[in-house]
């Protein structure tokens, strides 16, 4: 098929979310289909191409649309820039789908949709979050999509709700890149690449600490176990990979605050892709953190990219058990731990670190479970279900 992928945002970035684009790019690609990404003309710093930037099999063909950036306009309010630029790339999509002709049009930005449903293309909306507002006519739009996409079971719960029929939804959530935790580097080689202590064990957290740029992903959970863990003399060090750079000097500050040595804990910032194998293999623990799931992100939306990818690498992992995460991680493949809970956190790390052949266990059906879950046969299934 001739697929035009459509995101609102600019590309590349080092969010989170131009990851997970570039790589349904990828595996669109790699199941034989003809891939355009299509979107705005935004400023970004990354001078790189996507492919490597990415690290992706295949050359993404781009799209840049001219558009109004209203966002970088000083003579704009914020809380109407972004009305304005998705304004002017609605109009620009029109014209682009006026003179461009594809068979399939995906997209996860609801903030385009209605522009794209007129083209008369058929359209798959994949959804990472639900809006607050306008429900009824939102599910309307996505009644007239050929399918919905959604990342979690209490998604399509709640879009069902809504009013979008049962038999248009998808539940997918994201995946992993296995060719790149194919050769990963010994234990001993990644912690002394990152300059990690060799005589501790490393509990660790790969992955971007805040979602949306302000909504906390429970690295304060972490720090606070390290900090009960040292107080008994415990041989741990806590090793946090990602950004943004002011919420990493925020951590490093409530680290210190809280009793913590510079010797307790590495804050090495983001790195590249081709990098979190080697990260993520430096670890003796990787643990996915949450608070009490109280904000519809971590109640609803969330299907972590980095929880994937520690099963990927064979590691431990230490997870809070909230309900997105129910579709696709049991008891026997991640130790599961209360959300928002220092003392579970704290206790669920230390049993994965005593009881070995438990933790070793878990790890070998984690691995079996994620080969499930590559982006070729993510994006598999999506085709076939249409």
């Amino acid at each position: 098929m001739n697929i035009a992928y459509v995101t609102h945002t600019r590309f590349p970035t080092e969010k989170a979310h131009g990851h997970q684009i570039a790589r349904v790019c990828d595996a669109l690609e790699h199941l034989k289909n003809e891939v355009t990404l299509v979107t705005p003309s935004i400023f970004t710093d990354i001078r790189q191409d996507p492919k490597r930037y990415y690290h992706l099999k295949s050359d993404i063909d781009m799209a840049y649309l001219p558009i109004f950036d209203a966002l970088s306009s000083s003579f704009i309010p914020g809380k109407f820039a972004f009305h304005f630029t998705m304004y002017s790339y609605r109009r620009a999509l029109k014209k682009y789908f006026a003179s461009h002709t594809f068979d399939l049009i995906y997209v996860r930005s609801p903030a385009v949709l209605p522009a794209l449903l007129a083209t008369g293309i058929p359209v798959v909306i994949e959804l990472h979050t639900l809006p607050k507002r306008n429900q009824k006519s939102f599910a309307a739009e996505c009644n007239r999509c050929k399918k919905v996409v959604c990342l979690t079971g209490p998604m399509r719960k709640e879009l069902i709700t809504f009013g979008v029929k049962k038999a248009k939804i998808i539940v997918e959530g994201d995946a992993v890149d296995l060719d790149r935790f194919k050769k990963l580097p010994s234990a001993k080689s990644a912690r002394h690449h990152f300059n990690l202590p060799d005589d501790r064990k490393i509990i660790g957290y790969v992955g971007s600490f805040v979602t949306m740029d302000k909504i906390e992903k429970g690295l304060q959970f972490i720090i606070d176990s390290l900090v009960v863990m040292r107080k008994n003399d415990e041989q741990v060090h806590g090793f946090f990979v990602g950004g943004p750079l002011e919420w990493a000097q925020k951590y490093r500050k409530i680290a210190l605050a809280k009793g913590l040595r510079e010797d307790d804990f590495t804050f090495h910032g983001m790195v590249p892709s081709k990098l979190v194998p080697d990260a993520i293999a430096a670890c003796d623990v990787c643990v996915y953190p949450a608070p009490e799931p109280k904000k519809a992100f971590f109640a609803r939306d969330t299907s972590p990219l980095k929880v994937f990818e520690y099963l990927a690498a064979g590691r431990p992992v230490v997870s809070a058990d909230i309900p997105p995460l129910h579709g696709v991680l049991t008891k026997e493949t991640v130790k599961l731990v209360h959300p928002g809970s220092v003392t579970s956190l704290t206790g669920g790390i230390r049993e994965v670190l005593a009881k070995k052949s438990e933790a070793k266990a878990r790890t070998a059906r984690g691995l079996k479970l994620v080969q499930k879950h590559s982006w070729e046969k993510r994006m598999k299934r999506i085709l076939d279900a249409l």
